[in-house]
């Protein structure tokens, strides 16, 4: 059975529609609803209730009329903007969960999704390469990718992956600069060997949950690449390797926004436990170490927690980019 307004069903069985309503607000209508994307409130029959869908892909189904996981032939389909949102949605704290799903209206759109697979591999390579060393306060760095030819096709990623082997005299002087810029600001790695300098450096978070660091999407990616739909072929690169290449250009800025946080946790650790801060790191088994790096992780990924949301709202900005057309957004300040 087709799911129906809630309204209808209230006309069908005889029921005032305030009353139903009400009794839909109240979680005492005695037959499964569903609120759509568009805030409607439909009646579902007893086999169509939501099982084990994922919610993007629920969502994405719903935006296209069509039933779960049939979308063969699908021109508005794109495997690739599924995959995204899916891991996209998994990705965002709870309370950004339903923004995500929206983006299910943006990917159900007319537009042609040729090019997806291109957009995408350009945002993560430049456009958020660029946007990501820009907000965390290295402009300078970001100013060596931004203006770097876009990716639109095979030939051009081959000349422009930052990463790739057409590209690595660039990777080689935009990991210089990086380094250099973070030092530059102060916020390099310690030359000592100290117990802080210990505690700190062992902190440095390298799970950091955004789109250029996930592994959950770079295995997501990876699935799909040289598969084929009833409408288009997706490309067989970026491949897996490439994807975790371009992992090792993004965690300098958050190292450096991190060290601050985790070696003022350090200092204090050492107190707690009567370690001279000055001296080694103490042997296995010592209380320093079984609660001082935890204690210090903990202050690294605090630190970088608006940072990542930054990043959260422009990837989501990002993929209703894609599933438009639009032009790309970048941050110039």
């Amino acid at each position: 059975m087709t799911p129906i307004p809630l309204s209808q069903w209230a006309d069908q069985n005889g029921v005032p529609r305030r009353t139903a309503y009400n009794w839909a607000k109240n979680g005492k209508l005695n037959v499964p609803i569903h609120r759509t994307l568009t805030g409607r409130l439909v009646v579902l029959d007893d086999d169509e209730t939501p099982g084990d869908a994922h919610p993007f892909v629920a969502a994405y189904a719903e935006a296209l009329s069509l039933p779960v996981g049939v979308h063969s032939g699908d021109l508005h389909h794109s495997p690739v903007l599924e995959a995204w949102g899916v891991d996209l949605y998994d990705t965002v704290a709870d309370d950004l969960r339903p923004v995500v799903l929206q983006l299910a209206l943006a990917a159900s759109c007319a537009r042609p999704k040729r090019d997806v697979w291109w957009r995408l591999t350009d945002w993560l390579a430049r456009v958020e390469l660029a946007n990501w060393y820009t907000s965390t306060g290295f402009p300078e760095v970001a100013a060596l990718i931004s203006g770097r030819q876009p990716i639109t096709d095979q030939d051009t990623y081959l000349d422009w992956w930052p990463c790739g082997v057409g590209s690595h005299e660039f990777w080689q002087d935009f990991d210089a600069a990086a380094a250099q810029a973070v030092a530059a600001a102060g916020l390099g790695p310690s030359e000592h060997n100290d117990a802080v300098s210990w505690l700190t450096e062992s902190a440095m978070t390298d799970n950091i949950a955004i789109a250029g660091r996930r592994e959950s999407l770079r295995n997501r990616l990876d699935k799909l690449a040289g598969t084929t739909t009833d409408h288009e072929q997706i490309p067989t690169i970026p491949d897996r390797s490439d994807l975790w290449s371009l992992r090792g250009m993004y965690p300098e800025p958050a190292w450096a926004i991190a060290r601050p946080h985790a070696r003022r946790t350090a200092q204090g650790i050492c107190a707690i436990v009567g370690w001279d801060p000055d001296s080694p790191a103490p042997p296995d088994g010592h209380p320093l170490r079984e609660i001082g790096y935890r204690a210090c992780l903990h202050a690294a990924e605090t630190a970088l927690v608006p940072y990542v949301h930054d990043a959260h709202l422009r990837e989501i900005d990002a993929f209703r980019r894609v599933a438009f057309g639009k032009p790309w957004h970048l941050i110039t300040t």
